[in-house]
């Protein structure tokens, strides 16, 4: 006797269909899972791969991230020495010796040292860009530094209508009460290179975006601006699924053949 064979309307039973969706899901997460896996051992050994003083360098990257440097900037020169101050970043020739300097209120060269100024402070570097002091003048002067100068070797500088010169090693400034104009050579704001300028700005946009930053912008999904991070939601949410589909697959009782 010939038993004829069920009929099948074509339509896939549920543990097949179980099996294809969570295939599928598999598949659509698993690059997601290697980018979080790969971005988080990353983050993991920041600090020992020095990712923080990494920077992109990608033009079209840096223009996605808005990272443009200012077009306003400081310029001041003194013999062979000159220092610009882009942003709030401070150059010496084409040397970057600081990266939160407020205000550029002047400079001036001293044989082998370099005097620069903001509104409170005095820092005196090397002719390489080393920095060998850091002046708090806010206890020295009655009021913000308005003009810096050179008296022979010595930096001047006025505030509150006082003129004030360094002592003998360079570490302090004194009221200067004989002083008079005629002897000081004052600093004065000047126009740089156009190639200095475009260098600094090309340096600028160079340490503008940091690959610590980057790569934490890529495992937290922000990279693709507003979406990314719904997005990592998506992918948290396929996994959840993905983990649940597996788990009934599993408990699903298997037909014995």
């Amino acid at each position: 006797m010939i038993t004829p064979e069920p009929k099948t309307s074509g339509v896939p039973e549920n543990g097949s269909l179980l099996r294809r969706c969570h295939r599928w899901i598999g598949i659509t997460v698993a690059v997601f899972v290697l980018l979080l896996s790969c971005t988080g051992i990353a983050l993991n050994h920041g600090g020992d791969w020095k990712l923080d003083d990494r920077y992109v360098a990608a033009p079209w990257l840096l223009d996605a991230y808005g990272v443009h440097a200012p077009s306003e900037y400081a310029s001041f020169v003194d013999r062979e020495s000159r220092v610009t101050l882009l942003g709030q970043r401070l150059y010496l020739g084409d040397r970057e010796i600081a990266e939160s300097f407020d205000a550029l209120t002047g400079m001036t060269s001293l044989i082998t040292l370099v005097l620069v100024t903001s509104r409170d402070r005095a820092f005196l570097f090397t002719a390489d860009g080393e920095l060998v002091e850091d002046m708090d003048l806010s206890t020295q002067l009655p009021g913000p530094v308005e003009r810096v100068g050179r008296a022979g070797e010595r930096a001047v500088v006025v505030s509150g209508g006082l003129t004030y010169r360094t002592n003998a090693d360079i570490t302090a400034f004194e009221l200067w009460a004989d002083s008079t104009t005629t002897e000081v050579a004052w600093s004065a704001a000047s126009e740089g290179p156009a190639s200095l300028l475009k260098s600094l700005k090309t340096q600028y946009r160079g340490r503008g975006l940091s690959m610590e930053r980057f790569i934490a912008d890529i495992h937290s999904g922000r990279v693709v601006s507003i979406a990314g991070p719904f997005l990592m939601d998506a992918v948290a949410i396929l996994l959840i699924i993905l983990s649940l589909s597996g788990l009934l697959m599993w408990l699903r009782p298997r037909k014995i053949r």
